[in-house]
């Protein structure tokens, strides 16, 4: 029976009365499919002569645009009209409904027939008006698909394997977007590798305070955009929802941050580096800020550029208190803190001052220090502290009040009050007011203000690998000077024995001539070796003269003391070349305010003198 219908599946209990055929052996094909549709909600319906005109988004987007359809269909009784085999089919679409796909699934039991490709298509279109798919509208490359598997089947007479087909695709939305403020000066893992973004910036590990250096891009302010509406492949418009726009109007920014506005952003610029300071919905950038503490639950670490000239001031009135807490970073331009400073934080600027004492676990590196009393680690140019205790500098200078005990290396060191038990190595001075303790070590070490361009390390690894060679070479000297010996007799024989042959007229053996060739290459051996042997001796005493020469700089070195000397503590002159340590044990009472270094006709000696 054939049919006009507007949904076959709804007609089947009518037409399995008036064909007497029980619904369950009732089918249908699809044999034409009739597409009308209007642009005016007023107009009639009209019939679509060519449905390629919905292949075109904008006229398919029309928000007036309605489409219809309905199929001229031919029912038939299963049980007298046997179709082929089909394999497996299944129908997928997206969540829009904008994309619908078929599987056909693998089998190896389906046969090829001149109907299957019609059979395939009129399966899928009726899965499609089954599940309220408009069917046969932008389908593109779909039956060129079918027709493919349809080929591949008549060559191989199976389906090896699962085959998923695009069978039609509609207009997607595209959603509207809600204005947005992206705040990068909080977080530096938010594309930190963006240099739009972070301008030089690297990786740094930011607490509550946020630094700034100028140029950065502290925030943006994303504008909302406005979606478009899709269409479904069922005919349905999807709507999408206007932006929010919450941010934008909200920001209020000082003179210190630039907001540069495109068509899509704005963007808001340091002009100044600092700490971005928010008040509610203002903002702004200050050059040096005051906080009480530094601490995991007030501020975190803060750290910006040590180049941007931001001074944070710390003060903790109470002094059981640490201003700088366990474990905490502060990076900045300059750090002046009134308080302590915790086990493991660590301090990294240009200028610090502490008005407190650094823990023994703590690190501090900057240009200029002023410490009050210093137990922890501490590098820097120049060092101003007024009590070390246990304490470690590193320094070009060091000004110490009074040292109890620590480990200090500069090239030149100033000291009022010397205790007992410390470590004292300069290059160039170390000056002593006052001595009240022993057991001090005062040494004078020029290798580090030598070694500031690695001309020492150099000197050192080329002498060392000299020394290495010529532990060699003058063993394989010895074993070729003994083969020599050893077969010098036998050549001797060969040289006179050649020289009759050649009075003779007789041509020498091959024999005789390779050995008299091997022994002359043996002596060519010897004498290249030695020749080297010559060569790194005269190199190694170069460059031990130039260490010598470069060390020179040590007998110009002072050790000062304006006291009375006490007893054992150790003076020591460490020489580079020859490595030898010259060294002097002081006396009780002993008066000798300055000691040098002296090259004596007998070698090297410790100079004292009661002249400053």
């Amino acid at each position: 029976m054939v049919e006009d219908s507007k949904n076959p599946y709804q007609d089947i209990d009518a037409v399995s009365k008036s064909m007497g055929v029980p619904p369950e052996y009732l089918d249908f094909d699809i044999l034409e499919i009739f597409t009308s549709y209007k642009n005016n909600q007023q107009a009639e319906f009209a019939l679509a002569e060519d449905v390629s005109i919905f292949d075109d988004d904008e006229f398919f987007l029309d928000e007036n645009l309605s489409i219809m359809q309905s199929y001229k269909v031919k029912f038939y009784d299963t049980r007298e009209d046997i179709r082929p085999y089909l394999p497996k089919i299944t129908l997928g679409a997206n969540k829009y409904s904008t994309k619908v796909v078929a599987t056909i699934k693998e089998d190896t039991s389906v046969k090829y027939t001149p109907t299957f490709e019609k059979e395939l298509i009129n399966t899928i279109y009726k899965k499609m008006l089954k599940a309220g798919f408009l069917i046969d509208l932008r389908c593109k490359d779909f039956k060129k698909r079918v027709s493919r598997l349809t080929s591949i089947l008549r060559i191989n007479e199976m389906i090896e394997k699962s085959e998923t087909i695009v069978v039609a695709t509609g207009i997607d939305p595209v959603l509207s977007m809600d204005g947005k403020l992206l705040v990068y000066y909080k977080n530096n893992n938010d594309d930190s590798n963006n240099d739009d973004k972070k301008k030089g910036r690297r990786d740094i590990d930011r607490g509550f305070l946020s630094g700034v250096i100028e140029g950065d891009l502290i925030m943006e302010y994303i504008k909302p955009t406005i979606g478009s509406c899709g269409r479904s492949l069922k005919g349905d418009i999807i709507p999408v929802e206007a932006p929010k726009n919450t941010e934008e109007n909200q920001i209020i920014v000082s003179q210190n941050i630039k907001a540069e506005e495109s068509e899509d952003h704005i963007k808001y610029i340091a002009l100044k580096s600092g700490y971005v300071i928010e008040e509610g919905n203002k903002y702004d950038i200050k050059e040096e800020i005051d906080v009480g503490s530094v601490n995991l639950k007030s501020t975190g670490s803060i750290t910006t550029s040590l180049d941007s000239d931001v001074k944070i001031n710390i003060k903790e009135s109470d002094y059981l208190s640490d201003a700088i807490g366990s474990g905490m970073k502060v990076e900045t331009s300059e750090v002046r803190a009134i308080g302590n400073v915790a086990k493991d934080a660590v301090i990294k600027a240009k200028s610090v001052v502490i008005e407190g004492n650094t823990h023994a676990q703590s690190k501090i590196y900057t240009q200029d220090a002023n410490i009050s009393l210093h137990m922890g680690y501490l590098e820097c140019d120049e060092a101003h502290i007024d009590r070390l205790e246990g304490g470690k500098i590193k320094a070009k200078k060091a000004y110490i009040g009074c040292v109890l005990g620590g480990d200090i290396e500069a090239d030149e060191i100033y000291i009022k009050t010397l205790h007992s038990n410390s470590v004292i190595r300069a290059s160039t001075l170390i000056s002593i007011d006052e001595l009240k303790g022993d057991n001090n070590r005062l040494i004078v070490d020029v290798s580090s203000i030598l070694d500031q361009n690695g001309e020492v390390t150099k000197h050192h690894k080329k002498i060392q690998a000299l020394e290495d060679e010529l532990k060699v070479l003058p063993k394989d000297l010895e074993y070729k000077k003994n083969v020599i010996e050893s077969n010098k007799n036998s050549i001797n024989m060969i040289k006179n024995r050649l020289l009759e042959m050649r009075q003779e007229g007789i041509t020498p053996p091959a024999a005789f001539l390779n050995k008299l060739k091997d022994f002359q290459g043996l002596v060519a051996d010897y004498n290249q070796i030695l020749k080297r042997i010559n060569s790194k001796q005269i190199e190694l005493a170069t460059l031990k003269d130039e260490l010598i020469s470069m060390e020179s700089i040590i007998f110009d070195a002072k050790i000062i003391n304006r006291d009375r000397w006490t007893e054992l503590n150790e003076i020591k002159f460490k020489l580079i070349e020859p490595p030898i340590d010259i060294s002097y044990s002081t006396k009780e009472n002993e008066i000798a305010r300055v000691m040098t270094l002296k090259a004596g006709i007998n070698g090297y000696e410790i100079k004292r003198s009661n002249e400053l």
